[in-house]
């Protein structure tokens, strides 16, 4: 199971009781996913879902809010693309007042029109926006987290999916207002409100209401964090011992020129003794050399440093 469908499925758990909360999380759903269209004089929707529990959730609340009964909600389930859909067809029974109710449609009159509102007849409270985000969620929401076995991956991506700009926009505004940062961007005719940050993403499934969601977060982050520091220790370390390895060979390159060109046995005193150590112990580390000769390492690397520059004199 990927990491969204366990969000959806923590969501989905969790009978909402507020008969609010309850328009406002249908409302959700249906402004993620749904198609509005107009047979035998009654407006109807249909919508669809990635999860049974999300069609019963949804038919309960029809039922309990309006008394529509799920003998009238069809159900086709679709594989072509190896994922199981389910299509809900919401008409008859009054099906244009539950539009209506839901700030789907808004009635002037005899007439009706779409309204391009997502929150303000069925989020007043701030209890019912969230609400409304979760039924957004499972209607449309998305969310991937990195391999927890592995630093090198894609990274953490949750984002919601639309066809209009306007309603991204009106989106990811009030995911701000729940201190949640988002970024909108197009792929494909769509509008997409996408999260990138892992704490960003916390922050989310916090607001959504998803504990036990909130507790893998922090925990792969965490894990994460332990694997991302012992790779920049390792790193660290192996840059450097390049760095070691390099300056060695320079000196070594240093001392067989004097040699060569004889300058070897002029060379003072302190700085022989230097560089004859040096070409002993060729694998030391400054530290292990300077132990061997009881020098500071600061006064070891100040000599072999003198003994690289006479030598590049000549």
């Amino acid at each position: 199971m990927n990491f969204a469908k366990e969000i959806k499925q923590e969501l989905l758990s969790k009978n909402i009781k507020d008969k609010c909360c309850k328009r406002a999380f249908l409302a959700g759903v249906i402004r993620g996913t749904g198609n509005l269209f107009l047979q035998d004089g009654e407006y109807g929707l249909e919508f669809k879902l990635d999860s049974e529990d999300g069609a019963n959730r949804i038919t309960e609340y029809l039922s309990s809010l309006y008394g529509f009964e799920m003998r009238e909600v069809g159900y086709t389930l679709n594989n072509r693309y190896g994922k199981e859909i389910i299509t809900l067809n919401i008409h008859g029974q009054g099906s244009t007042k539950i539009l209506v109710d839901l700030g789907v449609l808004i009635e002037n009159g005899n007439e009706y029109a779409v309204s391009l509102k997502l929150f303000d007849k069925v989020c007043e409270k701030e209890c019912c926006i969230r609400s409304f985000l979760k039924g957004l969620f499972v209607a449309v929401g998305n969310c991937i987290l990195p391999s927890a076995k592995s630093a090198q991956t894609t990274g953490y991506h949750s984002e919601f999916v639309f066809y209009h700009y306007t309603t991204a926009l009106e989106v990811a505004k009030k995911l701000e207002d729940a201190g949640v940062k988002s970024k909108i961007t197009r792929r494909k005719g769509t509008f997409i409100v996408y999260i990138k940050s892992g704490e960003e993403i916390k922050n989310l499934v916090a607001f959504l209401g998803c504990p036990v969601s909130v507790l893998k977060i922090t925990d792969l982050m965490i894990n994460r964090e332990i694997k991302n520091n012992s790779n920049r220790q390792k790193n660290c370390d192996l840059g450097n011992l390049n760095k070691q390895v390099e300056a060695s060979a320079k000196q070594i390159s240093a001392i067989e020129k004097l040699k060569s060109l004889g300058e070897f046995d002029k060379l003072k005193k302190d700085l022989k003794e230097v560089a004859i150590a040096r070409l002993e112990y060729q694998d030391d580390t400054l530290t292990e050399l300077a132990e061997r000769l009881n020098l500071s390492k600061s006064c070891l690397n100040h000599r072999l440093r003198k003994i690289v520059h006479l030598a590049s004199e000549l």
